[in-house]
C-alpha cells in the first residue's frame, strides 16, 4: 500500500486516544509537544496519564469507550487490548472519515506515526508502513548519530539568510547560488565546533554587503 507523506499541524486540535496503557502513553508523549488538545478515554490508565491529567495537560475520562466519542476529533488512536473496542473505534472513525491509528493492526490504520528525530525545527521521519517499527527505530538512531544539534542551528541561520536575501531582490537563480555556496562550504562543521569567526567570514564573502551579518549570527551563537 502506497502512503502519502505529510506533516500535520495539530496545535490546539482535538486528538483522542482510546486506551490507557503504555502504548497510549507513547502516543501522548508525541502529541503534547506538538500542542495537541489530548483527550484519553479509558477506565484505567498508567501513572503517567494520571500525572498529566492532574497537571491539566490532558483530559482523562475514566470510563469505557462508547459510540459517539470520536465526534470532533482530528486524529484518533485505538490503543486498547480489547479487540471488540478496537474494532468499534475503527468502525466509527471510518464512518466519520477521521484518520485512525490502530496500535495492534497496521492494516487497519488510515495513518501511521513514523519514527522521528528532531533538531530544532528540523524534523526527520522514518516510516515502514507499520511493517517493522523496530527497523524504523534503528534507522532513526542512525540518523541521530549523523545529524547533530548543529543542524538545528544551521536551519535557524539559513532561515534568516533566506529572508535577508529575498528582501533585497534578485533572481531565483541568484538566490539559489547563494544558498548552495553556504551549504557546500563546510559551515555545518564550523557551527558544530563553534568557530563563529569563520562562519562570519564565510557569510561576509557570500552574502550581499547590505546584509546585517551580526544580526544573522545572533540567533545561533551559543
Amino acid at each position: 500500500m502506497a502512503l502519502y507523506p505529510v506533516n500535520l499541524s495539530i496545535q490546539g486540535r482535538h486528538c483522542l486516544i482510546v486506551g490507557g496503557g503504555k502504548v497510549a502513553v507513547r502516543k501522548i508523549e508525541t502529541l503534547l509537544p506538538c500542542g495537541a488538545d489530548v483527550r484519553v478515554i479509558s477506565p484505567k490508565g498508567e501513572e503517567r496519564i494520571a500525572d498529566l491529567a492532574g497537571q491539566g495537560v490532558l483530559q482523562w475520562e475514566r470510563r469505557k469507550y462508547k459510540n459517539g466519542d470520536l465526534q470532533g476529533a482530528m486524529l484518533v488512536f485505538a490503543a486498547t487490548d480489547n479487540e471488540a473496542v478496537q474494532e468499534a473505534v475503527i468502525s466509527e472513525a471510518n464512518e466519520l472519515q477521521i484518520p485512525v491509528n490502530v496500535a495492534s493492526q497496521p492494516d487497519a490504520c488510515t495513518f501511521h506515526v513514523p519514527a522521528s528525530m528532531q533538531r530544532g525545527d528540523l524534523l526527520i521521519t522514518v516510516a515502514t508502513g507499520g511493517a517493522s517499527p523496530a527497523l524504523a527505530a534503528r534507522i532513526r538512531r542512525e540518523l541521530e548519530e549523523t545529524y547533530g544539534t548543529e543542524y538545528g542551528y544551521l536551519l535557524i541561520l539559513m532561515s534568516a539568510v533566506r529572508k535577508a536575501v529575498l528582501e533585497r531582490g534578485g533572481t531565483q537563480k541568484e538566490h539559489k547560488s547563494i544558498f548552495e555556496r553556504i551549504l557546500e562550504s563546510g559551515i555545518k562543521d564550523q557551527i558544530r565546533e563553534k568557530r563563529w569567526d569563520e562562519v562570519e567570514d564565510l557569510l561576509r564573502t557570500v552574502l550581499p554587503p547590505s546584509c546585517d551579518i551580526p544580526m544573522l549570527l545572533a540567533a545561533i551563537e551559543h
